[in-house]
């Protein structure tokens, strides 16, 4: 929804499972690991319910860390990693952040929209 241009990022997670777990794909890492049984898909977050979704986001992701799991985050555009790096800030609340990108996104508020994928 904050996205200022094309809206095809939240339809990633369901483009990308079929080629993660495709055939013609290792799950072989290059040192020799193997992660099929490492990956556990926690599902797309279900937005349909009333609420923020920033805050919903949040949730989902602190209750995927609870588990223990790494975190991969996939879809969605740019202004995923606020919600996103908050939750992961509560359990490593010290972790650093390195940003590297062609373009930082960076405004206040692109389109008076402070929650645009460029904000």
């Amino acid at each position: 929804d904050n996205s200022s241009f094309a809206k095809g990022a939240a339809q990633a997670p369901a483009k990308i499972r079929p080629e993660l777990f495709s055939d013609a794909y290792s799950m072989w890492s290059e040192t020799g690991f193997d992660l099929t049984d490492r990956l556990v898909d926690h599902g797309d977050i279900d937005f349909s319910a009333a609420g923020d979704p920033w805050e919903l986001i949040k949730r989902e992701v602190g209750r995927v860390l609870e588990c223990g799991d790494p975190l991969i985050s996939l879809g969605g555009d740019h202004a995923i990693s606020w919600p996103v790096l908050r939750a992961v800030r509560r359990r490593h609340p010290s972790l650093p952040i390195v940003h590297i990108d062609a373009h930082p996104d960076i405004y206040h508020a692109y389109d008076d929209n402070p929650r645009s994928h460029t904000s």
